[in-house]
């Protein structure tokens, strides 16, 4: 079979080439098309949130208090700069595919992100896409993506852009970042390099106690390269490199006993080779990415568990523009061989080859739409074919209909195969149904989008102490028989300019019912409403913003047990900037931020209590 899709892409590519034109472009950033530009282009139907920079700038805390102050996304944090991961509607953290460049980065061990491992503001552009229809970014990403790009420009003349930020607060806690972008009209250099540190020493509210063995401290490194020839090609290259040690602190009744210490190392590598006609596109991609950890029980052992693992990935890509229809047809083949192994689980290796097919098309303006299709060849599994369509209505000005609807397929990981005395090897995979109906508004002032959603999964795959009865107690993974989410998201974006003043508001609400049919009980950490929103005041130089986050209730028990639940919390962040002077190329910001205003006791999870209020003070300087 394999043979079969091989040889039909061939054909394909080879039906493609002679069909093109033989003139060209002269602009190549009209042809090759970034990450950005190709989410925005195959998101017909779906919702997109950008968040910008200066959006990132006032969250340089962590990745997980940017999305969870920016986005309808429940993170759940294992205390304050701990392990943290992501529900997206009510799925599972696998179900959320985080996207660096283009490629997926989930871990091969345990299927997710962890989202205090990634530095915030290295990244030039981060995009969030609600729902199941990315299935260019791997058929198991049922709840949606998250978007990490690094943009390279060109520019007429040689030019140098400069940016050091600076942050300190309570805690001890210091974050440094580094950027610098260099640039003339064949090639650029993107370079980014980020220090963060913190004791992270706050005091548990109603104890005597401050959070123990709590501290981290990481080092962060982005490489951005391109080039473009005079034969309207361009090579790029990026490259990203984490390394982090932290302290997993510890949970109530006893914080001081925490002993715990956790290393982790990720290298990512990609090289493109775009080139380009009139009307067709090609791109060839090679990757390399490795992922490393060490688990010390006591921090003051040498002694540690590991786990490690190794992707080689290789892709081609072709889009054919069709202007006299104004449509585009584009095909990705890629392969992909996976190394994992821990030093409890032996080295296992999984072999990919997937081959999809995207459709879009324009009609008059009026209506946009898309039409995917995947097919993975794995080692390990006979995955079926997946699908998703998309498609948005414009019946009158400024306002629009979108329907998406998806077919979704997601493998068990190593971990819930093989982890000695827990894993599973009977797990089948998950298969999920969902669709989405929603409405918009949007100007160049405002913007309101609101949609419903429905999920139906069967076989989903979680973690719970009571799933093998001959083992009590241990957590060990499972297949639910069928799980069903269902729910409504809306965002409000309004800007508003009069004279010297600006005003920019942001709201994002999310209505999650997500329940395990069998038993007729809610899952595990997902909350029922999660609403945020981000005001921002400006007058001349200077600005206020406040930021605002309600969580609703979340059970933690298979049972939804009333006497394990996580009580909802409302919280209230503010701060400030004053641009002191601006010049040319050159400008120097001040700024501040109070952290839980209100100073509300509250926790994410049981027995770990979040910080009270707490300041930081940043300086941005541009040159």
């Amino acid at each position: 079979m394999i043979k079969k899709i091989i040889a039909f892409s061939f054909f394909f590519y080879t039906l493609i080439s002679v069909s093109q034109n033989d003139s060209i472009y002269n602009r190549l950033d009209e042809i090759i098309i970034n990450s950005t530009k190709k989410l925005q282009k195959y998101s017909d139907g779906q919702k997109i949130i950008n968040l910008s920079d200066s959006v990132i700038t006032r969250n340089l805390g962590s990745f997980t208090d940017l999305i969870r102050y920016n986005s309808s996304i429940y993170l759940k944090e294992y205390g304050k700069g701990g392990t943290s991961s992501v529900s997206f509607r009510g799925t599972s953290a696998s179900n959320t595919a985080v996207v660096w460049n283009g490629i997926n980065i989930n871990s091969v061990n345990n299927g997710q992100t962890g989202f205090n491992s990634l530095t915030v503001n290295l990244f030039d552009a981060i995009d969030i896409r609600s729902g199941g229809g990315s299935i260019e970014y791997g058929s198991g990403a049922i709840g949606g993506t998250i978007h990490l790009n690094d943009i390279l420009q060109y520019n007429d003349t040689f030019k140098i852009n400069n940016e050091f930020i600076f942050s300190g607060g309570n805690y001890s806690t210091f974050n440094s970042i580094y950027k610098s972008k260099i640039s003339d009209n064949n090639y650029t250099v993107s370079l980014g390099i980020s220090h963060n540190f913190s004791d992270n020493d706050f005091k548990l509210f109603n104890t005597e106690f401050n959070n123990t063995n709590g501290n981290y401290e990481n080092y962060g490194i982005n490489l951005g390269f391109g080039y473009r020839f005079k034969n309207n090609s361009e090579l790029k290259f990026f490259s990203t490199s984490y390394l982090g040690e932290r302290h997993f602190s510890g949970t109530l009744p006893n914080p001081s006993s925490a002993n715990e210490k956790y290393k982790d190392t990720n290298y990512r590598n990609m090289l493109i080779y775009g080139f380009s006609s009139r009307n067709i596109n090609h791109e060839i991609k090679v990757a390399y990415l490795t992922q490393k950890y060490q688990y010390f029980s006591n921090k003051l052992s040498e002694k540690f568990n590991f786990g490690k693992s190794r992707r080689f990935i290789g892709g081609y890509s072709v889009d054919l523009k069709l202007p006299q229809i104004n449509a585009t047809v584009s095909s990705f083949s890629e392969y992909e061989s996976t190394f994992g192994s821990t030093d409890m689980i032996q080295e296992k290796n999984r072999k990919q080859f997937s081959q999809y097919f995207i459709y879009s098309q324009n009609i008059k303006k009026l209506i946009s739409f898309n039409i995917k299709l995947r097919k993975d060849f794995n080692s390990d599994y006979n995955v079926p074919f997946v699908y998703s369509a998309g498609l948005k209505i414009r019946p009158f000005s400024k306002f629009y209909i979108r329907v998406n609807g998806s077919k979704n397929y997601r493998v068990p990981t190593y971990n819930d195969l093989f982890w000695p005395g827990q894993g599973n090897l009977d797990l089948l995979p998950e298969i999920s149904l969902q669709g989405e109906v929603g409405v918009g508004y949007k100007n160049k002032k405002l913007s309101i989008d609101i949609g419903g959603y429905y999920i139906n999964t069967e076989d989903k795959i979680v973690w719970t102490p009571s799933g093998d009865p001959n083992r009590p107690g241990v957590w060990v993974p499972i297949n639910l028989s069928k799980t069903k989410n269902k729910g409504i998201e809306a965002s409000f974006n309004y800007n508003l300019d009069y004279k010297n003043y600006k005003v920019v508001t942001s709201i994002n609400y999310n209505y999650t019912l997500a329940k395990n049919t069998r038993t007729d009980k809610f899952l595990t950490f997902v909350p029922k409403h999660l609403l945020n929103s981000n005001l921002t005041i400006s007058y001349k130089k200077a600005s206020l913003f406040f930021q605002s986050l309600f969580n609703g209730k979340i059970y933690t028990t298979e049972e939804n047990s009333e006497d394990f639940n996580v009580p909802s919390f409302f919280l209230l962040n503010t701060g400030g900037e004053y641009k002191v002077f601006q010049k040319l190329n050159k400008s120097l910001t001040l700024g501040f931020k109070i952290n839980n205003l209100l100073g509300k006791k509250y926790v994410v999870l049981p027995r770990r209590p979040m910080p009270e209020r707490n300041f930081n003070i940043n300086i941005n300087y541009k040159f």
